[in-house]
């Protein structure tokens, strides 16, 4: 186990997820844990499969690490650990960087896919709120009834991201008790299910208005059971 620090390194992902799908799942997988700074997703020759998922905090770091190791993430258990060095941009933040002509140089025998130097963490930034292929949901999509929805077992969102999946919702809501299932019936809407009022409620008051990006947040109404 490396030294704990605000970056993790992220393995056993399959790389033939889109990488645009692929940073938001990631994002709305680790920032219920604390703020996220980076979100590093390298797709070259010897990489894939791999990311690296940086926080402000050790503390927030820790908490995603214990509580994500094993999950199941397009259908492979993910492998967490703390990288190996703290990225660039948080040595600059501590004061510890040091630019890269005056590093020392690195054993040239270590395994491509173990890199975690910083200069392979500052290539590829998050990219939130720039993503292609963001839509919202017809406005009118949404009656005045269902707005006026008393409290029930279901959730329901809509104006989501047209790349949101089931996975990365049931990312979010698996941890309140009482959780059942997601279905999504058409791009853009969901329904969140419960296994009473009081469990969908306390969901709801947690989670309505989390940042599924920088630009897409998440809004829940009660829906009709």
């Amino acid at each position: 186990m490396n030294e704990p620090n605000q970056t993790l390194y992220v393995a056993n992902i399959d790389w033939k997820v889109k990488k645009q799908v692929l940073k938001r799942s990631l994002h709305i997988l680790f920032s219920r844990h604390g703020k996220i700074l980076d979100i590093i997703a390298l797709r070259k020759d010897g990489l894939r499969g791999q990311a690296f998922v940086i926080f402000d905090n050790v503390q927030s770091a820790t908490a995603a690490l214990q509580a994500e190791q094993g999950f199941t993430f397009f259908g492979k258990d993910l492998r967490i650990q703390y990288a190996k060095e703290k990225s660039d941009r948080i040595a600059k933040l501590d004061g510890t960087f040091v630019p890269k002509d005056r590093r020392k140089p690195k054993d040239a025998n270590k395994r491509v896919g173990e890199a975690n130097d910083g200069n392979d963490m500052k290539r590829i930034k998050v990219e939130e709120g720039n993503e292609n292929g963001v839509s919202v949901a017809d406005p009118n999509s949404l009656t005045k009834t269902e707005e006026q929805s008393p409290p029930s077992n279901i959730l329901f969102a809509d104006s989501l991201p047209k790349d949101c999946n089931e996975m990365m919702l049931a990312c979010l809501f698996r941890s309140y008790v009482g959780y059942k299932e997601v279905r999504i019936p058409r791009t853009g809407l969901a329904f969140i299910e419960f296994d009473d009022e009081p469990h969908a409620t306390v969901a709801k008051k947690a989670l309505d208005g989390f940042k599924l990006s920088a630009d897409d947040t998440l809004n829940l109404k009660y829906g009709k059971s």
